[in-house]
């Protein structure tokens, strides 16, 4: 069975993009965040994988996009999890369920630039 096509016309252009700075766009009912780092392009989808909040709330750390809910870190290029904030109050705090702080990774979207437009692959 053949996938189809696709691929969307984010509506963006290069120059509209700036370092640090990332925009929220939807595209197909995704909510897809969508950025430039380094000279290279990122896009992700806008809920977190740990508990599904808006991470276009959130900010970026490095090549990380820190979760304004709990703290969690995904990096914006790959989507693994790198950084989960600790919740003990003191050493004697013990979780009540493992489960409450499994995550996902992100879900990551390949971009691509034609003619200074910016597209996304949303396969």
């Amino acid at each position: 069975m053949q996938q189809s096509n696709m691929i969307f016309d984010t509506g963006l252009k290069l120059s509209d993009l700036s370092s640090g700075v990332f925009k929220r766009i939807t595209i197909e009912k995704e909510d897809i965040v969508i950025g430039l780092k380094n000279n290279m392009l990122y896009a992700f989808n806008n809920v977190c994988p740990h508990k599904g909040a808006s991470l276009s709330k959130g900010s970026l750390n490095g090549d990380n996009i820190v979760c304004y809910m709990h703290g969690y870190e995904y990096n914006i290029f790959t989507g693994k999890l790198v950084n989960m904030k600790s919740w003990k109050k003191d050493d004697t705090w013990i979780e009540q369920n493992e489960r409450w702080r499994y995550s996902d990774d992100l879900k990551i979207y390949k971009t691509m630039i034609d003619n200074e437009k910016v597209f996304i692959d949303l396969n």
